[in-house]
């Protein structure tokens, strides 16, 4: 088991989603179009990502915080932006997680 690093350089926050292919559709160009400006746009965010498993019928968001602080206070914004989703594409939130980044560039 890895233990939590004390002031860690980065945080996560993941949400999965399942759809039809029409929902996912919606659910890319929404993304593109809405949710990462506006990801992009609030404090503390060092990036967002999307993915897309057809076949599955499933899809992931990836949001990156450069502190605990930052992706704590964006909770409120990603709730909003998860509910918006939901109602603008037919696609359904799975799971949410949160992580602490310990490895990578």
């Amino acid at each position: 088991m890895v233990a939590p690093t004390e002031g860690a350089d980065m945080y996560a926050r993941t949400s999965t989603w399942s759809g039809s292919p029409d929902s996912l559709e919606k659910w890319t160009t929404n993304c593109d179009t809405r949710v990462r400006p506006f990801v992009e746009g609030l404090p503390g965010n060092k990036g967002v990502m999307f993915f897309v498993d057809a076949e599955q019928g499933q899809a992931m968001t990836l949001t990156l915080w450069d502190s605990e602080a930052a992706a704590t206070a964006s909770d409120q914004y990603a709730e909003q932006s998860r509910e918006s989703t939901v109602a603008a594409t037919g696609a359904e939130l799975i799971t949410r997680g949160r992580y602490e980044v310990v490895g990578g560039d």
